[in-house]
């Protein structure tokens, strides 16, 4: 019987096509899912990898050329769009995707004599062309990550925000285009409103008059499209960029060592990363706006020294007294609001420890002391918040004190040259108005260099991110296993989480047999969790080294090695979605039948197939404290046995079972014997004994191995 009862979305489908090798199941989905598979072929991709099943979109229920380019950058390869004919491509770029400008998908496959053998998509067949049709259309070249030059630039990066910024630079220099063009535009009215001043009226024109205003019109109406074609350009490159460090540095996040994210707390990582946004609000803001204003102000100026010759000095005086004004604002708005935002995370952390804990802090008594720590927590943050909006008001209000005084001057200075006969009445108003275009940047982008600092801070911090090393640089870096035993051997194995620490693992010298049962017990803190770890290839050996099946697992893929290794850890963790989606976490290709055999030696079958949906029951999140804690822990040692390993490692398997639960654990675990190689940390006597061989471990060092018998008595001594 199937656990599974409903119909399954767009993403599991392909997944199922995956396991099953069914093609036809790609050609049912979309033209674009019937085109990956002769894709991938031509490319030499397996498709039956476990690296294609992980690259494939998940909870989508769309499979189009987004998703398609997507999961081909994942799998290295990135992808280029190009408006070509295809007798136009060259054939050296083969296989290559091709969009009919009438409509269609073709993989373009070949040519020889002078035809094009491609792939129909639409029809499912394979197809031939003559090299001289005029077909005209979109093709998407695909070119291997270690042979793009672009990619072998980002690998000698010394800054990834400047190589994220040199992205964006012919968008930027267009955006340049349309801000000049905006800018002569609005030279166009104060100039309009000196004609009307000096021309219309002087001359009684009333026929000037209205070709002048239906001039104007028209030109507002082109302000008006230029204006929304840089605010949606500004959107997508805010868009764009926010996708790409959001994607880049959760990308990074997974790659690097466990060492590195698991010493941080979820609540420093989140608030690290949140300010990723400052970037995007930066460039939707008038920060941006104002930037690229300022090149308005030469052009600005000389046209105020054409109109009024020396009146153009006033906005000149002006920018200098700015030039002021941004170097106090650098240093007292930016420090302020560093300020403010720690002491505002600080703040949030409380906050979230608190909803977090909310039980223990009431159960422990201790609700008027934390709520006391929360008081002037929220007092510090707000003090500060009060001194960075207080400055930034007062900034403010200066930045406009220049700006009307630069006005009244020139008024004042340009009354004079009126009545002297060097200026007209419209000329001068004329100035007053470019005057003001002029100012306005000047005082924006001045107020925003708190902001400016904050963007470059986090460009920084992710150039820091992205020069951390990863686990592997490649898929085709490291020896891969094909059949591993499961002996596991340790030669005066060191390990320390930071300088400052004392040893986890100090010396530690041990030899597993394949199919081999070892318990490892001990006082906490001994260092238990962390040899496994070591195993698992989670952290390296400072010293020492371990081997599998008699290799060096330094020169094995780490994540090579974790598919021979099955890992589940003292605190269990499901993730949003079925049931079927945790347990294929650990192999995307694993059949239904496949989880139900998992299931059954994790001994959670029958409560499984007494579920309404099934193994498309929904899990993670809220939903997974509706289930029994031994359910739980039934589903992670499924989900860990799902995968086609031969070394299993049980981190406190019984720590949050109750005696029937554990009752099944034992048993089961007796059937696991001898088909794995097993390695449990446990306190329970009664696991213990289970064991082939036991290890009293304390202080990072085994200090007693045998029977286990004989460990249990050890370990009874030592606790009296």
């Amino acid at each position: 019987m199937s656990l599974t009862t409903r119909s399954l979305p767009l993403s599991e489908i392909l997944q199922e096509g995956l396991r099953e090798k069914d093609g036809a199941a790609f050609a049912a989905s979309s033209p674009h899912a019937a085109a990956l598979p002769v894709l991938l072929d031509a490319l030499g991709i397996r498709l039956a990898e476990n690296d294609v099943a992980d690259a494939l979109p998940h909870f989508s229920d769309t499979f189009g050329i987004t998703e398609l380019r997507n999961m081909l950058l994942a799998l290295g390869y990135t992808s280029q769009r190009l408006r070509w004919k295809p007798k136009d491509i060259d054939p050296r770029l083969f296989p290559c995707l091709f969009e009919p400008a009438g409509g269609g998908l073709w993989v373009l496959l070949e040519e020889k004599d002078d035809v094009i053998g491609y792939y129909d998509a639409m029809t499912d067949t394979l197809q031939e062309t003559a090299l001289d049709q005029t077909v005209r259309g979109t093709a998407y070249i695909f070119t291997a990550l270690e042979n793009n030059p672009a990619s072998v630039e980002q690998k000698n990066f010394t800054s990834w925000g400047k190589s994220l910024l040199n992205r964006f630079l012919k968008t930027g220099l267009y955006l340049i285009a349309i801000t000049f063009l905006i800018d002569i535009i609005a030279l166009t009215v104060p100039l309009s409103i000196m004609f009307i001043y000096d021309t219309v009226i002087a001359g009684r024109s009333l026929d000037t008059l209205g070709y002048l205003i239906a001039g104007i019109m028209i030109v507002f109406s082109v302000d008006f499209g230029l204006r929304k074609l840089r605010a949606k350009t500004l959107g997508y490159i805010a868009g764009r960029m926010d996708y790409l460090i959001g994607v880049e540095t959760f990308a990074k996040l997974l790659r690097l060592p466990p060492l590195f994210t698991e010493r941080s707390s979820v609540v420093a990582q989140l608030m690290r990363l949140k300010q990723f946004d400052g970037i995007r609000d930066f460039i939707t803001g008038h920060a941006a706006g104002a930037l690229l204003e300022l090149p308005f102000f030469f052009l600005g100026t000389l046209v105020i020294f054409i109109i009024a010759g020396p009146l153009a000095w006033v906005p000149i005086m002006a920018s200098f007294v700015y030039m002021i004004m941004y170097y106090f604002a650098s240093t007292y708005l930016t420090e302020a609001q560093q300020r403010h935002g720690m002491l505002k995370s600080q703040k949030q952390s409380m906050m979230i420890q608190t909803i977090e804990g909310l039980s223990e802090i009431k159960n422990s008594g201790g609700k008027d002391a934390w709520c006391e720590r929360l008081r002037k927590a929220c007092a510090y943050s707000a003090a500060a918040g009060y001194r960075d909006t207080f400055l930034m008001a007062a900034f403010t209000s200066l930045g406009q004190l220049i700006s009307s005084l630069s006005i009244l001057s020139i008024i004042v200075w340009g009354a004079f040259m009126v009545m002297e006969g060097g200026l007209t009445s419209g000329g001068l108003i004329a100035v007053m108005a470019i005057s003001w275009r002029l100012l306005t940047p000047l005082q924006t982008f001045c107020l925003s260099i708190p902001q400016a600092s904050q963007v470059k801070k986090s460009l920084s911090h992710i150039d820091k991110l992205m020069k951390l090393s990863e686990e592997h640089n490649s898929k085709h870096t490291g020896r891969f296993l094909s059949d591993v035993r499961g002996e596991i051997c340790m030669r005066r194995v060191a390990f320390r989480y930071t300088a400052e620490d004392d040893p986890a693992v100090l010396g530690v010298s041990l030899k597993i047999e394949a199919g081999e049962l070892v318990a490892i017990t001990g006082p906490s803190g001994s260092g238990k969790s962390t040899l496994l770890k070591l195993i698992a290839g989670m952290y390296q050996p400072q010293a020492g080294f371990i081997m599998l099946d008699g290799i060096d697992v330094r020169q094995i893929d780490p994540v090579e090695l974790r598919r021979h290794i099955a890992y589940v850890p003292q605190n269990v963790k499901m993730f949003h979605g079925t049931l079927a989606q945790n347990l294929r976490l650990n192999h995307n290709l694993a059949s239904d039948r496949d989880l139900e055999k998992a299931l059954d030696l994790a001994g959670i079958f029958g409560e499984v197939k007494k579920l309404p949906a099934g193994l498309d029951t929904r899990i993670g999140d809220n939903l997974t404290h509706q289930f029994p804690p031994g359910f739980i822990h039934g589903l992670a040692l499924a989900r860990a046995l799902v995968r086609p390993a031969r070394i299993l490692l049980l981190d406190e398997p019984a720590a949050s079972l109750d005696m029937r639960t554990d009752h099944i654990f034992m048993r089961n675990l007796k059937r696991m014997r001898g088909r794995y190689t097993i390695v449990m940390v446990t306190h329970r006597p009664s696991h213990i004994k289970l064991a082939d061989r036991a290890i009293y471990l304390n202080e990072g060092n085994i200090r007693f191995m045998g029977a286990p018998d004989k460990v249990v008595a050890h370990l009874m001594e030592q606790l009296t």
